[in-house]
């Protein structure tokens, strides 16, 4: 398992809003999958499953993790 960090715009939120999450999971897609309802389309636009969101993602990374 590995520990992605996804960045992402909220459109409920102020302009200058910048949200993170970070997710377990065994590759990108799934870490993108566990957190929206839909695919991100061709400008990152996606809801979440969690409240129906409009979010847009700004970047998904692997990340280094510590214990």
């Amino acid at each position: 398992m590995n520990l992605y960090e996804i960045k992402y715009k909220h459109n409920d939120m102020p302009k200058n809003y910048v949200g993170k999450k970070r997710i377990w999971s065994r590759d990108h897609q799934a870490a993108l999958s566990t957190f929206l309802k839909t695919k991100p389309d061709k400008e990152g636009y996606a809801v979440t499953k969690k409240g129906g969101a409009t979010i847009q993602i700004i970047s998904v990374k692997k990340t280094m993790y510590t214990l």
